[in-house]
């Protein structure tokens, strides 16, 4: 029998707790974070429950919700695996706090909340300390055992010893991962060469750059409720990332074959496994109170429907800067790498770039604030309390201690001051590229589209980069002006954003009439209506949609399908979000006065709730909610088995309807493009259809959804060494078929040219002169600012010099992308009354 020796890991030193946090309500205690409850928290949780009773569009209130509901989705928020508490301690929650939760929300009351994570704490401490006690032993990878990652519909282990021996396939199940990665990254006969162990973003100036599923007004969170974000792929369907990796089979057999070589990678698996538990019990003492109350009263809004929640502080800042576009900091992308702050990217045009003080890969080992402020040390600390630190005021100094990502000694610090300002993210705006199909004759039919990654724009106070339908408009013609004959808007990757710029929006492409119908909890419906006269494109036009398309996409896309202006074309129908949201903030209005017990806090930062309210439906009277917006012509997917849909999320609303809306546009008359003729969408429709039949990308594409469909189905991993290795070849092998098909279909990819707004241009000439200034005159530049304001000099970073470049990214070669543009050549060709392109040589060509 192969049994791996046991061998003697040394618990890495745990640093000191990054930071002791100033406020009455947080202390360091016992090396974790006191849970204490503030009379401004309690005064938060009991407005979020009189907010939610009597605005939700359910009309329902506290006295209908299940207690024991609330306690189960509470501990789910932080116990997700179901692996940490026993049926019976699950059960103790239920008995001692389940009655009573109703009691203890109105009253703003946290006591339940705190007791049962401080229980998780106790639980987390001793798991961990089992862990740690287990990796020294041996592991025995020769029995034919099995464990299931995803356990979000399990039960919670019955006793100790069956959670034991679920902790023991579980940490098989990690081993397993590490060592044949590990075993892959090892050079020929070497030891293993280890890279630091790395974690997914959390925060971070991440947090602000990324745009949030949890939009303003209406928004769709469906991948964070089911816990498969990791799913929204850039380019939708048609990629794994795992076949860019290359592999050698003979790597991982030598865990087989080679006793000394197992035995050396799995102490390092041991260490990585060790360092990761030990990071983990970190984060879960070092958590917050506001964080356990943020967590407690979604446990509750979230009963009411999963698009009700309530916004910590830290939600909310995101929240604002993802619908804006902008935020003020430094312009860094973080990452946490083995409990290291480390820079992923700069962003374009900020204040990081423009010092040249800072480069990807450096790591931020402490933050100080102003001239004088002390370091306080954020190794290990979690990266939504490093961004904290690092955001500020505009125009004051942020300094940071670094250890350089190119520095040879690991010894080596430096000490920089960086001012803040504004921040515009351009990556998160429209876009726009033009395709050129080919057609008979060795011609090509010019076709635009508008990637549009969600609807932004003004929410009120604070400043606006820039809104989504004035994005739009300037893309349209830029577009029209290169020669697009024909337009697609690209809504796959769009998750929702502003009502009132999907209205706008929806405007540009019909002269008049109605967009969306809003019913509130009364019954009351008003029509939301396009009133401005005039079209922005009068031609052939395309909505692409996926199932990660919703909300306020879905009211665009549903809307231009019910006018017959559009055609519809992805994925069998879209999310399925048909509800509305508002925020609803807490300030010091005397209508809020009652909530609180004592004088608010000066320096309390503003919270909020987002709570549906209404429910929208298109013109024709038929709700979006858990239906979507039905494709004309559908695409195969690996999104139609994936749990993404609003179907698939706890408590959502049921589908319904109203009275439709009567409004005619004669198209003919208007000289606006239609696919109202039934002849034309069949025609196009049949087109697809030989294309999908006959074209080798299809075919490949095809086999691309079964691969991943066949994952996804595979609920139970073996923990088998020689099963696993034997699955890995097997898998990886046929992965690289797919990768060798898919590099070799890319060859033959249109010709595409990107058009970017003005606004992104002038941040990439910003950028281009950051960085083709001489590295010594844009440091003397940033410290001479900071000397300015500080009085007091900046210590030189020794950063390399970097060549300004304009080379880009090739374009991914996206099926779905140039199938829609095939579509919309046939039906150029079809309207100007050429001969119908055969669709077998308009994929082939």
């Amino acid at each position: 029998m192969f049994r791996l020796p046991s061998i003697s890991v040394k618990p890495a030193k745990r640093i000191a707790l990054a930071a002791i946090l100033f406020t009455q309500s947080f202390s360091i205690a016992s090396a974790e974070a006191e849970l204490t409850q503030s009379a401004e928290m309690a005064s938060q949780t009991r407005w979020v429950v009189n907010t939610i009773n009597a605005r939700h569009y359910l009309r329902e209130s506290m006295e209908s919700l299940n207690g024991t509901e609330i306690v189960e989705a509470y501990v789910e928020s932080f116990d997700y695996s179901r692996m940490y508490f026993l049926r019976s301690e699950m059960d103790d929650f239920i008995f001692r706090f389940g009655g009573a939760m109703e009691d203890f929300l109105k009253k703003g009351n946290l006591y339940a909340a705190f007791e049962i994570y401080q229980s998780y704490r106790d639980t987390a401490e001793a798991r961990t300390a089992w862990v740690y006690d287990r990796l020294k032993q041996d592991f025995d990878f020769t029995v034919d055992e099995t464990f299931s990652p995803d356990r979000r519909e399990a039960e919670w282990p019955s006793t100790k010893a069956e959670a034991d021996n679920l902790w023991e396939r579980r940490l098989k199940y990690e081993l397993l991962n590490e060592m044949m990665s590990l075993a892959s990254e090892a050079k020929d006969e070497d030891a293993p060469q280890l890279e630091p162990d790395e974690t997914p973003t959390e925060g971070g100036e991440a947090v602000s750059i990324k745009v949030e599923d949890d939009l303003v007004y209406v928004e769709a969170d469906d991948a964070k409720k089911t816990s498969i974000s990791s799913l929204k792929p850039k380019n939708p369907d048609i990629f794994d990332e795992d076949a860019k990796d290359e592999f050698d089979p003979t790597k991982i057999q030598r865990l087989l074959n080679d006793t000394e070589f197992a035995a050396q990678i799995l102490d390092e698996a041991r260490g990585k496994i060790h360092r990761r538990y030990e990071r983990n019990l970190g984060y879960t003492l070092d958590r917050e109170s506001a964080e356990v109350q943020e967590a407690f009263i979604n446990a509750m809004t979230q009963l009411f429907d999963p698009h009700s929640t309530f916004l910590s502080a830290d939600t909310l800042e995101s929240f604002n800067s993802s619908v804006q576009n902008s935020f003020v900091g430094i312009g860094a992308l973080l990452q946490d790498d083995d409990g290291y702050c480390t820079i992923k990217e700069l962003i374009p045009g900020g204040p990081a770039e423009e010092s040249r003080l800072l480069n990807p890969e450096d790591q931020i080992l402490g933050v100080a604030q102003g001239k004088d402020g002390e370091f306080e040390d954020v190794v290990d600390m979690q990266l939504r309390y490093i961004v904290r630190k690092i955001k500020g005021e505009k125009n004051t100094i942020v300094r940071l201690l670094i250890r350089p990502g190119d520095a040879a000694d690991p010894s080596v610090r430096k000490d920089i001051s960086i001012l803040r300002d504004e921040v515009k993210l351009t990556a998160n705006l429209a876009s726009g590229k033009l395709i050129s199909v080919p057609a008979n004759h060795n011609k090509t039919i010019p076709v635009g589209v508008i990637e549009l990654p969600s609807f932004y724009g003004n929410i009120g106070a604070g400043n606006t980069l820039t809104t989504t339908t004035d994005d739009v408009r300037e893309l349209i013609k830029k577009l029209r002006a290169a020669g697009a004959e024909g337009l697609i808007l690209d809504l796959r990757m769009n998750g929702g954003g502003l009502l009132s710029e999907a209205v706008r929006l929806a405007g540009l492409f019909i002269p008049i009439g109605p967009v969306v119908q809003v019913r509130d909890k009364d019954g009351r419906t008003d029509v939301l209506s396009d009133r401005e006269m005039g079209v922005e494109w009068e031609g052939p036009l395309i909505v692409l949609t996926s199932r990660f398309s919703a909300s306020a996409s879905e009211i665009v896309a549903g809307a231009l399908q019910d006018h017959d202006r559009a055609l519809i074309v992805g994925n069998s129908s879209t999310h399925g979000k048909g509800t509305v949201q508002e925020v609803y903030h807490m300030n010091n209005r005397p209508a809020f006065s009652w909530f609180k017990t004592s004088p608010a806090d000066p320096n309390t930062r503003p919270v909020a709730s987002k709570i549906t309210i209404k429910q929208f439906y298109l013109p024709q009277g038929s709700s979006t909610q858990v239906r979507g917006v039905p494709s004309d012509i559908a695409l195969p997917s690996v999104n139609e088995f994936l749990p993404i849909g609003e179907d698939d999320l706890p408590h959502a609303l049921v589908w319904d309807e109203v009275k439709p809306v009567k409004w005619m546009n004669d198209w003919t008359k208007l000289n606006i493009a239609s696919p109202e003729d039934p002849k034309l969408v069949a025609a196009l429709r049949a087109g697809t259809q030989e294309r999908l039949e006959a074209l080798e990308e299809f075919q490949f594409l095809k086999q691309q959804i079964e691969w991943r469909r066949q994952r996804f189905e595979e609920k139970k991993i073996s923990v088998n060494l020689a099963t696993r290795i034997d699955k890995k070849i097997r898998e990886q092998s046929y992965v690289e078929q797919l990768n060798d098909t898919y590099e070799e279909l890319s060859k033959d990819d249109y010709v595409i040219e990107e058009f970017k707004l003005k606004i992104a241009e002038e941040q990439d000439e910003i950028s281009r002169k950051n960085l083709s200034t001489p590295i010594d005159q844009a440091v003397e530049k940033a410290e001479s600012i900071v000397a300015e304001i500080t009085g007091k000099a900046t210590e030189t970073a020794e950063a390399p010099v970097e060549e300004a470049g304009d080379k880009e990214d090739e374009p991914a070669f996206d099926i779905y992308l140039r199938e829609s543009a095939r579509i919309m050549a046939d039906w150029i060709q079809l309207i100007t009354q050429a001969p119908v392109t055969e669709t077998t040589k308009i994929g082939a060509l």
